[in-house]
């Protein structure tokens, strides 16, 4: 398979916008199915890639998934989500949109959110869920932000930025875990300076960005 440079990962949880999902797969190089993660895409009319786990979760497959990899793996201490990463890793992915990765099981929405901060550095992540979150590390980012849409940012678990271009304004402000960096609006041209650490940046579904 060549190289990819992009992929979407459908996991096991609730699956809050179909449409952000299938476009984000028209996009990617790879599709990738987390388990139980198969199940999502069968409804969106997906054929993946591979899907990647310990299998305890996979739905029954159609004929036409006859060619689909199934990389088998049952190592306990790790979690599907955390497979699967690994796998668009080996295939040369580094910008990765994650879907259905939140709702349904809390405990596994939580360990969901803990792997992708904690891998945060292997890849550009982004977070498909009834809007969008991306998580940012250290540089310069411009926002793709219209004037006026409503965003979040918060730290993962700890940063330190400037922020331009918003109703709140920052200058080399330590954030951490908290509600300082929620609910600001983009008033021109948004930039975000990471001078350390990693950030959400998140963007509900009623202000697409």
């Amino acid at each position: 398979m060549t190289r990819a440079r992009s992929a979407l990962l459908l996991l096991g949880g609730e699956l809050r916008s179909a449409a952000a999902a299938k476009s984000a797969a028209r996009r990617a190089d790879l599709v990738l199915c987390a388990d139980g993660g198969a199940r999502h895409a069968l409804k969106l009319g997906l054929i993946p890639d591979a899907v990647v786990g310990d299998m305890d979760s996979l739905p029954r497959l159609p004929r036409s998934w006859r060619a689909v990899a199934r990389v088998l793996d049952r190592d306990e201490d790790r979690g599907d989500l955390d497979k699967t990463l690994d796998h668009a890793r080996r295939l040369g992915a580094r910008d990765v949109s994650v879907a259905a990765a939140l709702g349904g099981d809390l405990g596994h929405a939580l360990v969901n959110l803990a792997v992708l901060e904690r891998r945060g550095r292997d890849f550009e992540l982004s977070l498909l869920d009834g809007g969008g979150a991306r998580l940012l590390g250290p540089g310069r980012h411009a926002l793709p932000l219209k004037r006026g849409t409503r965003f979040t940012l918060l730290a993962a678990p700890h940063a330190r930025v400037s922020l331009s271009g918003a109703l709140y304004p920052l200058k080399n402000a330590v954030l951490s875990r908290g509600s300082r960096g929620l609910g600001n609006r983009a008033t021109g041209k948004t930039v975000l300076t990471v001078r350390a650490g990693l950030v959400w940046l998140a963007v509900d579904s009623n202000d697409p960005a």
